[in-house]
């Protein structure tokens, strides 16, 4: 995996400038408390979490976050096997977010 910035497509717009730092802030926990989920054998919390998480990076503009986001959900929704590798490529992939524009 590569360790390339994700980038909002809404960093330059001042307007939003606070509210994507905030999301990138939260991400870890957010993405913890997934993972954490799914160690519990929670898919359902996990899979609303999961749905939280890519609404909000949808709105935020992290396109890839939203559909991996979208990806695993799907996963926890079907009680797949891969959900907990695939929720930790989606942690990991969060940890590329940044607030700062390209």
């Amino acid at each position: 995996m590569t360790d390339t910035p994700i980038h909002s497509t809404l960093a330059h717009d001042p307007e939003f400038r606070d509210l994507v730092s905030a999301f990138v802030e939260e991400l870890s926990a957010r993405t913890g408390r997934i993972v954490n989920s799914i160690g519990r054998g929670d898919l359902d919390a996990a899979a609303d979490l999961l749905h939280q998480l890519k609404g909000a990076a949808g709105i935020y503009g992290f396109n890839p976050i939203y559909q991996a986001a979208a990806e695993v959900e799907k996963l926890a929704r079907d009680g797949s096997s891969e959900i907990s590798e695939r929720a930790k490529d989606l942690a990991s992939l969060c940890k590329r977010a940044t607030s700062t524009p390209e």
